[in-house]
């Protein structure tokens, strides 16, 4: 059933991939796929949807219910990743309040983007063993919690430790959402009904300072509301968890069997040890040490992602200095950067329509990956243009709208070469790594993007704003060559790999 298995991370279930041809009843079960997916295929064969109008699978339930369980992960990212950046409106109170300094004043927010390393490695294993739904049953109680604690706690260490561990107990679903989107809807209807969901990680960092400060502002400055509005977004989360049902094929079909006592007339699968579980927790690590095509990738991505989060300290800086803004007017600045993921996410469609599809059409499927790369060949040039824009225009003889807009061209290179990347990986490395190639990326993006805030200050007060701002472009600058390189020379370095990928 491997060849099944089509819709295999949270992006492909966006980046719809009409390869080869398949029968009926697929099995969409295994979104991350792990190393505890060598069971026997005979075992997986004798359980499959009785037809392909089964009610048990996902894909045949009525459509608001499929919208009710496609909105969960999508409003649990949001508010998940809300929940970074709601907290820099209130450094200033949080410095005062527990006299330390800006640097400790971050560690809610450092520790907190941390842990979504930690979280998803976790959860994508044990999600092919147990389902998808307890991890969101588990993950979502330990995020609520810990936030309530800490923002009920006046104890500093508190505040720090808990938010650590909502980040790393609550970002799991990062691992599975996409899995359930998957599961739920043909690859053909996938990418409408996804959007919200691609988007939502990038959508919740960016909105969470103008969350943060109009909320903060409302409540008298009370640095508790900047968590306790997180917990408000995710509310209805909580409500529509009561209703959710399975989406793993395998649990589903097994729950049925032992229902009609069909279990004992099958090979049992084969339980993964706690050693198996482990060493699939780790493969993304491996991969980020010994896969050259996987860490270029993670550090390209990673840099972009991370300077979204060096604006939370930039922005309050500069904007606060040049144009003497207050919290809420610095909020309102990301709004430039947001238009420019909604071009991102046309500029992709566009090259998807115009490029992979027709080649997959006539090659039935057998596309190289690195047709997937044409958005990541746009938006490397855009990224340096918004950094070296937002460098150099923040003058009081300019405007202040001036400097705002480079944050569109920066938001659309950055979630253009995004999406590109996610694609080209999972075109790469295909069912077997996709998952952990991807997770590998998200350990480099988000331990940069949980240290980036920790120095952009003392950077910006070292050299000033606008060699600053010109340090973080001429980096960029020097990012443009790695989508052109593995545009050419892709297939030479996918043929070096550790790992199985692509052969065409």
């Amino acid at each position: 059933m491997k060849n099944d298995e089509s819709s295999t991370t949270d992006l492909e279930s966006q980046m719809v991939q009409p390869s080869t041809p398949k029968p009926p009843l697929t099995d969409k079960s295994n979104p991350t796929t792990t190393a505890l997916d060598d069971d026997d295929a005979n075992n997986e064969l004798e359980l499959d949807w009785s037809s392909p109008e089964d009610p048990l699978n996902p894909m045949n339930w009525p459509t608001p219910k499929k919208l009710l369980h496609s909105a969960i992960p999508a409003v649990y990212s949001f508010g998940l990743t809300t929940g970074i950046s709601t907290v820099v409106a209130s450094v200033p109170t949080l410095m005062s309040h527990f006299s330390v300094s800006r640097n400790v004043a971050l560690l809610p927010i450092v520790l907190y983007t941390f842990g979504f390393v930690i979280g998803p490695s976790i959860a994508s294993p044990l999600s092919e063993i147990y389902g998808r739904r307890i991890i969101y049953w588990t993950n979502f109680p330990i995020l609520v919690v810990f936030n309530a604690v800490a923002a009920a706690s006046d104890n500093f260490a508190a505040l720090v430790i808990c938010r650590f561990i909502a980040g790393v107990g609550g970002s799991g679903v990062l691992a599975v959402g996409g899995g359930s989107l998957s599961e739920l809807w043909e690859p053909k209807d996938a990418g409408r009904v996804t959007v919200s969901y691609i988007i939502a990680p990038f959508l919740g960092p960016t909105l969470g300072p103008l969350i943060g400060a109009y909320t903060v502002n409302q409540y008298g400055g009370d640095w508790k509301w900047s968590i306790w509005v997180v917990l408000c977004i995710l509310a209805p989360v909580g409500v529509a968890l009561i209703f959710m049902k399975e989406t793993s094929k395998r649990q589903i079909l097994e729950a049925r069997a032992k229902r009609e006592g069909m279990m004992e007339k099958r090979r049992k699968r084969p339980v993964a040890s706690w050693g198996e579980i482990g060493k699939a927790m780790l493969r993304p690590l491996h991969m980020t040490v010994v896969e050259p095509l996987s860490l270029a990738l993670g550090l390209y991505t990673g840099f972009s992602f991370s300077m979204v989060f060096s604006f939370f300290g930039s922005y309050a800086y500069v904007y606060s200095t040049v144009y003497h803004f207050n919290s809420r007017q610095i909020g309102l600045c990301y709004i430039a950067v947001i238009v420019g993921f909604l071009f991102a996410i046309a500029t992709f469609g566009y090259f998807d329509a115009k490029k992979y599809r027709p080649a997959a059409e006539r090659t039935g499927g057998k596309v190289p990956p690195e047709t997937r790369l044409y958005s990541a060949l746009v938006g490397c040039w855009l990224v340096p243009i918004g950094l070296f824009w937002y460098a150099w225009t923040p003058r009081e003889s300019i405007h202040w709208i001036v400097s705002v807009l480079a944050g569109f061209p920066f938001g659309w290179g950055t979630l253009a070469s995004f999406l590109s990347c996610m694609a080209y990986i999972a075109d790469t490395y295909m069912v077997a790594n996709t998952a952990s190639a991807i997770a590998a990326n998200g350990m480099i993006r988000f331990t940069l993007s949980a240290v980036f805030p920790l120095f952009i200050i003392q950077v910006y007060e070292g050299l000033g704003i606008h060699w600053a701002g010109s340090l973080f472009a001429f980096i960029s600058v020097a990012f443009i060559p790695v989508p052109w390189y593995l545009f050419y020379r892709g297939r030479a370095l996918r043929a070096k790999s550790h790992y199985p990928t692509c052969p065409y």
